[in-house]
Order: structure tokens, then sequence, then C-alpha cells
């Protein structure tokens, strides 16, 4: 896939409704991120963070209704930040744009090889049983399913479209149409990590089975663990771009200048929903689109997020008492990066109030502090639905939205375990589409949406997200601490 810097540093259109510290939060992580890349020598994707973290100090940030009255070291601190990144950008453009150049070409050439190759080589079989070979290889890419967990009824969508490693596409030959140019690039010779990633194809034979044992003891859970939106940007000078931020100087007036306007985290809980007392179950239909649509984010526009194997099975465990009493239970996916892949390695489970249709996270000041000190990336979030199917309410796609605003590989996992048709799920909002929408609806509580402009769904399921099962986690129960 080609990169393109303007696609990827596109500004957060600010959003009132978030309070200012959300976006300090989202700052940090920037900066952090860049630490990460800076060690790992990822130029490219140091300048695209650093470029977002200048739009989001320089555009963002002085936009929000409260930035003239906040008061906190945040904004000294970030501010002054700023000017380092800003001679940053400037001394590692060069090598960026040679870097760039020379990736784009590279799959051009790649793409007319390709073309070539797959009209001449001929299908590879096994000597010894004449079958095609076929070699996939863990972690297994997610992909949304219907059917049993532990029954032979259950299938995976998607399976025609599996990815298939290099060597073994260019093999095949026969009655195979010459590859559209996004399948091109999903087999590039860099692959869907990018410049320094390792890219490995899923597998078919794994799945995530779930509990059939009531309880958790202690020691078993020691076990488990070892832009397009429609609000016009922020106005700004007619000769202002990205590039213009490479002018310390300029910009440390321009932001001077902005000091008169009258316009940890807390941020939004993880789970932001309002507590309600409901007579009944609402319909899926009556709160939300009910069924997301297929997982169509293009490959290479997310980095990848692994999702440890066993988690979700944990946290049905931990969340069997609540379940039990037809209550929901939240859990939120602190994680690390490494070679441009998110990894979730610990599940928090925060103070919570919950009704049978929603979930609020208390005490988000103990959570923060635990995020913190294990220096984690907020990842996303899981709950369950205790007795609705798998789908994301008006009120989880409101509550997710504000994750996909801190990081947009950020995922919502649903777990309905008296859904017949779909255990879990793995989500996110579309962008610009759904996150558009969520952007401008003002209402709260259960409502329904109006479909994106575009046609597309609110949100769909995650094309980044792979099930690993070589992966170890902490588990973090904060509600009897």
């Amino acid at each position: 896939m080609e990169i393109d810097i303007s696609a990827q540093t596109k500004p957060v259109i600010v959003d009132h409704r978030l309070p200012l510290s959300h976006y300090y939060r989202i700052a940090g992580n920037l900066l952090k991120q860049a630490n990460i890349y800076r060690d790992e020598k990822n130029l490219i994707d140091l300048y695209i963070i650093l470029l977002r973290y200048s739009s989001l100090l320089y555009e963002t940030i002085p936009s929000h209704r409260d930035y003239a009255t906040y008061d906190s070291d945040e904004k000294s601190i970030y501010r002054k930040k700023l000017l380092d990144v800003m001679t940053e950008l400037e001394t590692i453009k060069p090598a960026v744009q040679r870097k760039i150049n020379s990736h784009n070409n590279g799959l051009k050439v790649q793409k007319g090889t390709l073309n070539n190759s797959t009209r001449t080589s001929n299908i590879s079989y096994n000597n010894s049983t004449g079958s095609k070979q076929l070699s996939v290889s863990s972690p297994q890419k997610y992909q949304a399913y219907v059917g049993d967990l532990y029954g032979s009824s259950s299938k995976q969508y998607g399976t025609k479209n599996q990815i298939v490693p290099l060597d073994q596409f260019q093999k095949f030959s026969i009655n195979v149409p010459c590859p559209k140019e996004e399948t091109l690039s999903r087999h590039s010779i860099l692959g869907p990590n990018g410049l320094t990633g390792n890219w490995t194809a899923p597998v078919s034979n794994i799945r995530v089975q779930y509990p059939s044992n009531a309880g958790l003891t202690q020691s078993e859970i020691s076990g488990l663990l070892s832009d397009g939106y429609k609000q016009t940007p922020p106005k700004k000078s007619s000769n202002y771009d990205l590039e213009s931020l490479l002018s310390p100087a300029s910009l440390m007036q321009e932001l001077e200048s902005k000091q008169h306007l009258n316009i940890q985290q807390p941020s939004p809980p993880p789970v932001r929903a309002e507590v309600q007392q409901l007579s009944s179950s609402i319909s899926p239909d009556k709160v939300a689109d009910p069924r997301p649509g297929p997982a169509l984010s293009e490959s290479g526009r997310y980095q990848d997020l692994h999702v440890p194997v066993k988690l979700m099975e944990a946290f049905l465990r931990v969340a069997e008492a609540n379940t039990k009493k037809n209550l929901e239970t939240c859990g939120i996916l602190g994680g690390s990066l490494k070679n441009r892949i998110f990894y979730v390695t610990t599940l928090i489970i925060p103070k919570q109030k919950a009704t049978s249709d929603s979930c609020t996270a208390t005490n988000e000041e103990e959570l923060f502090d635990v995020q913190d000190k294990k220096s984690l990336f907020t990842l996303g979030w899981i709950h369950t639905h205790p007795t609705q199917t798998c789908f994301l309410s008006s009120i989880d796609l409101h509550n997710h939205y504000s994750y996909q605003v801190m990081l947009p590989e950020a995922i919502a996992i649903v777990m309905a375990p008296t859904d017949n048709e779909r255990k879990h799920g793995i989500f996110h909002l579309t962008d610009p589409s759904g996150m558009s929408v969520m952007h401008d609806c003002q209402e709260t509580g259960f409502h329904p949406h109006e479909e994106p402009l575009d046609g597309n769904p609110i949100y769909e399921h995650c094309s980044h997200v792979y099930m690993n099962p070589n992966m170890k986690f902490d588990l973090v129960d904060l509600r009897n601490s």
C-alpha cells in the first residue's frame, strides 16, 4: 500500500463534549508512540506521529471551548514539547521523503512483476499426495463467525479472502484472474505491517473457546495470565498547512495569539453510558444498527492489533456472577506497541455500576493510575451483553467513539453468551462515516442513528485484529481493591 502522509495526518476535529484533558491524554500517547518509533529507527511512522502531535497541539486543542480557561501543568508542558517536535520534524523530513519515494516506487515495480508472474507460474502440488499446498501460520486473523463455539456448525466468514503468503500466491495461474490493486497491496514485499514489520499470514485452525465451568479461583486466574467529519475544521490562516509547522518561531507566535480567545484523563469513562433503570430489555433494532458491516477498511490503514486467545474466556469467567444476574460487565484493554503491532497485554476490570443494558466505570483516576504505572496504551474495551445479541448499542457506539478518537486502532469487543448466532464480535466505527455520525450526534441514552450519507455502516467488524494463541496477559481486577 502506498504511503500517503496527508491521508494519515488529518486534523482531529474537536468535540466539546470530551474534556480537554482527554485531548492532552491523546498528546501523551502520541509522544509515547513517537519514543517507540524513534528507538526502533522507524522514521516514517515517527514523522507521521509527530505531525499528528503538532496538529493536535496547534489546531485541535486551542479550538476547544475550555482552552482559554484551562489551568493545568499539561498546557505548558505540551506546548514546550511542541518546539522540540518541530525541530525534529525539520531534521528528519529529507530522510523520510527519500524512504517514502523508494517505498512507493518499489510498489509500482512489484505490481508489474506480480501481474507477469501470475500469468506464467504453475500450481504447486505435494508430490506424495498430489494435493495443493497452501501453508499459513499463526496468529489467526480475526473473522466474524456464525454458529455454536463448540459445535461443528460454526463457520467463519471471509475464508475465501484469507490472506495467502506471497510466494504461494505466485504459484497460481490456472483460472485465476489478474489480482486487483487492493490484493496486490496486501501482498506487497513489505506486507501489511509496513517497512519494519514481519508479516505472517493467519491460520484457520484456531478459535476462541468459551468457558463451560462455573467459577474462577485466584489460582486459575493466575494460570491464565503468564476525515472527513461533517464539521468544518477549525479556521486557520490562509497560508497554513502542516508544512508550515516546521517553523517553530511562527508557530509559537500563532499559539500566543490564541491565548486571548474565549472559546488525567479524566477522559470520558471507559463505558460512558448513564446507568438507567429499564423495565425490560430494549430490542436491538430500537437502539442501533444491530448488524455491523463487513470488515471493509483497507489493509494497511490501521496497524495490526493482537488479542490473546484466552483473554475473552477469562473475561467471561470474571463476569460470570454479573451475567447470571443479567448485569453487564466491562473491562479495559491495555497494551503495548512493538514493530508497528499493538499487543493487548493487560485486562483491567474497573470499579463499575451496571444494569442489564449498560455499564459505567467509576473511580476512573484509579484506572488511569494503573495504566500510567504500566505505561499502557488504551487499546479499547470489552463488555458483556448478558441476554442481548452481539451488536453495539447506541450507547456503546458513543462510548467507543471516545476510544477511537484517542487511538484509531482501538477496538470494542462484545461478549454475548446467549446469542446462538454470534458469541462475540470485535468492532470499530467506520472512518469517516461512523466517526462523523458520532461526532455530530448530540443525543444521549438509547436512540437510533441515521445511516451515514455515503451509505456505509456506522460500525464494522475489524480487519486489523489477530487472535494470538501465544500471548500471555495480566488481569487486574480493581472492583475489590
